[in-house]
């Protein structure tokens, strides 16, 4: 192949930027089993570096030629144009990004104690890196104390709401990180004991000197002095540059080019189509209160209780085995993963509203939902039907282990990922149960159009209180009367969208909704040639995508289908 084809170089430019992405990562580097050689920079110059990066690799794009491009390498470069597109971001969009809320900080910190927990200590030298990257752990405790004295002078403070969940988090993890970082006597059988003395002494060192310290200036850095300044208020809108800054989130966060009140309509409009059908049913029950003492009443029916984890795991595991036998009318290909659910660590279940699924690795081979077991009294399962086909098959399961087995992919695209389209293809394949009937009763519907409603509010409270002037109490109380969730639920979700990750939760019902119009656009447009495993294989074969580009490649692929 010519060096100067435009494939050849898209593909360098790929490995280029998968190669940068993994360096700057701790995670992506846990998840392909690498050595940890530094860990994250929090601070501003790595900002600025990020967006200098980017240029340049804009700049290489520009180059190339797409029209000598097809298949899979057209698709790539579709792919960096939304990536590598330059949206005008600035140093703002750094000082917004409050690192200390509980959906932020907290994570970078699990996967540096990961990394930590990772390390082979085979010799002196390898006990040295240990201390490094433990350095380099009080490093990033001081670099969020910068950042938040940085956002002081600038006028920017944590809303006064989301402070007090903020300082209880920071608190957790400065009492248990001591214990973290210290090596455990068994990783240390192959030194000598004059280096395990200086590993251990070292150690003391950084956690006596560097942890301890740290975090007491981080917590009184949002002490008493900070709440009181802090606004009442939530919500991007209220500090400088606030809207541009969410604007571009949007853009990045569900790729598509749309407003705030755009979107906010889409989702009122989405509330009461959703509304409607839950009416129906609700008639068809005889019941005549409103849909929130529809839902009180629901949340303790004892039917939808499960008394053990073990009973929780069983009543996920019969929807997973309903759906299967009807997988091969939808889907061309399964991926050959294994699946199943399994309880989350007992000390992340408080931090957790349900849990998360865990994609196949080489160490562990499964694809699993590891799913919360804690106060089961509380867990209504009326909409569990919903959440495992969303979670499990046919949805992450089904996207992320195709994904990572499709070999023909470079692994810029094997791990890329998008949450517009993870999220979005998911809440599709969860609504696929209704057209396969995997939601055989009345209140078992009920419990789908409940997971879609939440996810519809989401819509109008995060670009109400980033963007609209909605207030926390007024997005709370929007939520209380429409969803399932509890209020403490309902609390810690509208301070995630207006405090820690504006613009993320729009992701999930406009990548659905995109998902359904263009499936609807190849019915209408192929008629009775239209195969739905061959528009599934378009959608997941080749793993993420911005919507966009999605949108393109289904395109493509009915075009196709019409010569």
């Amino acid at each position: 192949m010519n060096r100067s084809s435009p494939v050849v170089a898209l593909r360098e430019l790929a490995d280029d930027v998968w190669a940068y992405n993994l360096s700057k990562s701790t995670y992506l580097r846990l998840q392909e089993g690498v050595p940890i050689e530094q860990l994250e920079d929090l601070t501003l110059e790595e900002h600025r570096e990020n967006r200098m990066k980017t240029a340049e690799f804009r700049e290489r794009l520009l180059t190339i030629h797409a029209s000598g491009l097809g298949g899979d390498d057209l698709v790539t470069y579709e792919i960096l144009e939304v990536e590598l597109d330059d949206l005008g971001a600035t140093d703002d969009d750094y000082w917004l990004r409050i690192d200390i809320t509980p959906y932020v900080g907290p994570y970078v910190f699990q996967f540096c104690q990961q990394a930590l927990a990772a390390q082979k200590i085979t010799d002196r030298a390898s006990a040295d890196h240990y201390l490094k990257l433990a350095n380099e752990l009080a490093d990033v405790i001081d670099q969020l104390t910068a950042k938040v004295h940085g956002q002081v002078e600038r006028g920017i403070y944590l809303p006064k709401p989301a402070i007090p969940g903020t300082r209880a988090t920071w608190q957790g993890i400065a009492a248990a990180l001591p214990e973290a970082i210290r090596v455990d006597e068994s990783r240390l059988s192959a030194l000598s004991e004059t280096d395990r003395d200086a590993l251990r002494e070292g150690i003391e060192e950084i956690v006596e000197t560097r942890i301890v310290g740290g975090f007491d200036r981080l917590l009184a850095a949002i002490g008493e002095d900070y709440q009181a300044q802090a606004p009442n208020t939530v919500g991007l809108s209220q500090y400088p540059n606030g809207d541009a800054v969410y604007r571009r989130w949007i853009r990045v966060e569900t790729t598509l080019d749309l407003t705030a009140q755009q979107i906010h309509e889409r989702g009122k409009s989405a509330v009461a189509d959703i509304a409607a059908r839950m009416k129906a049913i609700r008639d068809e029950q005889g019941f005549e209160g409103t849909p929130h003492e529809f839902v009180e009443q629901l949340k303790q029916d004892p039917r939808f209780i499960a008394d053990s984890p073990e009973e929780l795991e069983q009543r996920y595991m019969q929807y997973i085995h309903r759906i299967e036998p009807k997988l091969d009318a939808y889907f061309k290909y399964r991926p050959a993963a294994a699946y199943g659910v399994r309880r989350l660590p007992l000390a992340s279940e408080a931090g957790m509203t349900y849990g998360y699924y865990n994609p196949p690795t080489a160490e562990d081979p499964v694809g699993y939902y590891n799913y919360n077991a804690s106060n089961l009294d509380t867990r209504s399962l009326v909409w569990a039907g919903s959440l495992i086909y969303h979670e499990l098959l046919p949805g992450h399961h089904f996207h992320l282990a195709t994904q990572n087995e499709n070999e023909s992919l470079q692994p810029f695209r094997r791990k890329y990922s998008v949450a517009a389209f993870t999220e979005g293809w998911a809440e599709y394949a969860a609504s696929l149960g209704l057209e396969m009937g995997m939601y055989e009763t009345p209140l078992e519907k009920y419990g789908r159009y409940l997971g879609e409603m939440f996810l519809a509010t989401r819509l109008v409270v995060d670009t109400g209180m980033n963007a609209l002037g909605m207030s926390l109490e007024e997005a709370r109380e929007y939520m209380r009367q429409r969803v399932i969730q509890s209020d403490a639920e309902i609390d810690s979700e509208t301070l995630r969208y207006s405090t820690s990750i504006p613009a993320q939760a729009l992701a999930y019902r406009l990548g659905y909704e995109k998902m359904w119009e263009l499936r609807r656009r190849a019915e209408e447009a192929l008629g009775g040639s239209f195969d739905v495993r061959e528009y599934h294989n378009v959608v997941l074969s080749d793993g993420a995508k911005p919507l966009p580009v999605l949108e393109a490649k289904v395109g493509r692929w009915i075009s196709s289908k019409q010569l």
